[in-house]
């Protein structure tokens, strides 16, 4: 028995085009848009169409993001360790935690800077991942 999901046809280059500007302007992320795409059968867009979702992103001028999604991961994790720190003073495997979160970020940093992705004066700090993240 064939279920519906099998019947769906693969969608175009137009339309695999049309969804990644309509995700993009949504502010959806790279990762997210590629799961979505997966769902209209479109299992790699590098494989359908011999580029990657942020090369699309730029074809069609619509790269909004300033920072690499893993170093934004990263600074989303660490703002929630810091929240945990603050409310729970004697949590050292917490703070231990938080410091290796923050020694990953200036890893990643320093490689982003090295591929001119970020600007060479970017620098992290607990207040500035604040108000990224918000």
């Amino acid at each position: 028995m064939i279920s519906m999901v099998d019947k769906q046809e693969k969608m175009n280059k137009d339309e695999i085009y049309g969804k990644i500007e309509e995700l993009t302007k949504k502010g959806t992320s790279k990762a997210k848009i590629g799961l979505e795409l997966k769902k209209g059968k479109v299992l790699s867009t590098k494989k359908e169409l011999g580029k990657k979702i942020g090369v699309i992103q730029k074809e069609l001028k619509l790269e909004t993001e300033k920072l690499p999604d893993d170093l934004l991961a990263l600074i989303k994790k660490a703002v929630k360790l810091i929240k945990h720190k603050d409310s729970n003073k004697k949590d050292t495997s917490g703070k231990r935690g938080y410091q290796l979160t923050v020694s990953k970020i200036n890893r990643l940093k320093k490689y982003y800077i090295k591929e001119g992705k970020i600007p060479k004066n970017w620098r992290y700090s607990d207040s500035t991942a604040k108000l990224l993240v918000k």
